[in-house]
Order: structure tokens, then C-alpha cells, then sequence
């Protein structure tokens, strides 16, 4: 059978990075995005670039009926999913009491339930096979709450413990769960956030970033946090006291530039 993955957010960032690192390995692609020009040019792109097969979905996950029709045509296709990416997500910058609360609740919507939906729904076919990965983008704020980005973080809180359970109960049946935790960027997610940044160019290549996201994937790696400095952050925030950690991020955040 040929070897497909399937990638939500695919029009942009790393999402888009994901696709052409995968094209590149022999991977068809089934792709989705709510931005139907940007995700059908990907497609075609990876197709003419490395001889595959893709097909585009465009569905807005902040619906979840979306996230249903999104499965059904991805079942009707027919292919066999090898890989899951749960990548799409958006962040909402701000003080809580003043943030737009169905922004929010939307956020929560493509970031968790749509995962979980989908996840759902093709791990049944892996598991008949044992073989499959699954692949869910977090963030490394997944380790820490972040003031003035409240519930962004804690959605990648959700992602991260639920990754690393799932992974366990998965273990020995040849299905692999892998938790992608980049640090900043070179993306248009914090502009699209309203959040503003000193250094627009800081961080790393959305394709750096995928290309040690799917190596690691593909290795079964339970948990990829690419960047020294994200590394030592993260390890940081684990040793810290939790009361301690918010006020260390939002300090942090400050001295970049971040607004608040």
C-alpha cells in the first residue's frame, strides 16, 4: 500500500514545512486547511516537486462538523493513514478578562477536540495494521502557564499529557504517539495572535523544525523539543516550583518584547 500522511494546518508554517519534509520521504499526502488557495498550492507543489500523490480538504476546524466531514472524506478517499499530523492551531494573545471568549472556545476546538476526533478515528485502522505514528504539535508553553496567553498554553498542556498517555497505552503495538514542542518560530502565528515581537526573525525555520519533527516521528520518539534553548527552558520549568513558573515566563516574554 502507499504510504500516506495526513496534516491539519497544512497551508502555512510549519504545517506546510511538515508536507514538503514528508513529500520529500515518498509520503502521499492528504492535506487540510480552512485557507483553500494557500492549501491547494502546497499540494500541487509537493506533487510537481516529488512525484506523489496529494489531495486537498479544505474544513475549518473551529466546527465540528468540519472535523466530521473532514473524516468522512478522508474515508471515502480510500487511503490507509501511516501518519497523523495534528498540527493546525492558532493562538489568542491578550488579558484574559478582555480576550473574545468564542475566539477561545474556537482555539479549544481545532487544537483539542478536532485532534481527538480525529485521532479517534484512524487509530482503529492502525491498530489492525500495528503500524502507525501519530504526530501532535504542541508548543514548549506546553510546560509552563503563560500569562497573557492563558489558554493557548493550557491547550498544549492538554495536548502534551494526553500525547504522553496515549503513548503509553499504545506501547508494543506498533503505533507510536510523538509530542512536537518548538520554541519561537520564523512563522505568521504570533501577528495572526496579536501579539507583538521585537525580533520578528527570531527563532527557527519552520523547516528546521520539521525536519527533525518527522525524523524523530519516525524513530517513535515520544517526546521532540527542537533548539538547546528551548531544551534548557523546558527543563527549567519542570524543576521550578509551579508558582514560580508564570512569573519566570512572564518576565521572559517582557525582555523579547512580547506585549502583554
Amino acid at each position: 500500500m502507499k504510504k500516506w500522511v495526513t496534516i491539519t494546518g497544512a497551508s502555512s508554517g510549519i504545517g506546510k514545512a511538515l508536507a514538503f519534509e514528508f513529500a520529500s520521504k515518498g509520503y502521499n499526502l492528504f492535506l487540510t486547511s480552512q485557507d483553500e488557495l494557500p492549501l491547494h498550492q502546497v499540494a500541487a507543489q509537493c506533487r510537481q516537486q516529488y512525484n506523489i500523490e496529494t489531495q486537498a480538504y479544505v474544513a475549518d476546524l473551529c466546527h465540528l462538523e468540519s472535523v466530521d466531514g473532514l473524516i468522512a472524506a478522508l474515508f471515502a478517499a480510500p487511503i490507509e493513514v501511516e501518519f497523523l499530523v495534528n498540527n493546525a492551531g492558532f493562538g489568542v494573545g491578550g488579558e484574559f478578562l478582555k480576550t473574545d471568549l468564542a475566539r477561545e472556545l474556537d482555539l479549544l476546538n481545532v487544537q483539542l477536540a478536532a485532534m481527538l476526533k480525529l485521532t479517534k478515528a484512524v487509530l482503529p485502522q492502525m491498530m489492525a495494521r500495528k503500524k502507525g505514528r501519530i504526530l501532535n504539535v504542541a508548543s514548549v508553553y506546553s510546560f509552563a502557564p503563560v500569562p497573557f496567553q492563558a489558554v493557548y498554553s493550557a491547550a498544549k498542556a492538554f495536548l502534551l499529557t494526553f500525547s504522553e498517555a496515549l503513548g503509553e497505552e499504545l506501547k508494543h503495538t506498533g503505533v507510536t504517539v510523538t509530542t512536537l514542542c518548538p520554541g519561537t518560530t520564523q512563522t505568521e502565528f504570533r501577528a495572526r495572535a496579536g501579539i507583538a515581537q521585537k525580533d520578528k526573525a527570531a527563532g527557527a525555520s519552520p523547516e528546521a523544525v520539521a525536519k527533525i519533527a518527522v525524523r524523530q516521528a519516525l524513530k517513535g520518539k515520544r517526546l521532540v523539543v527542537p533548539g538547546f534553548a528551548n531544551r534548557v527552558f523546558v527543563f527549567f520549568t519542570r524543576r521550578l516550583p509551579v508558582s514560580v513558573v508564570p512569573r519566570v515566563v512572564r518576565y521572559i516574554n517582557r525582555a523579547r518584547g512580547v506585549n502583554e
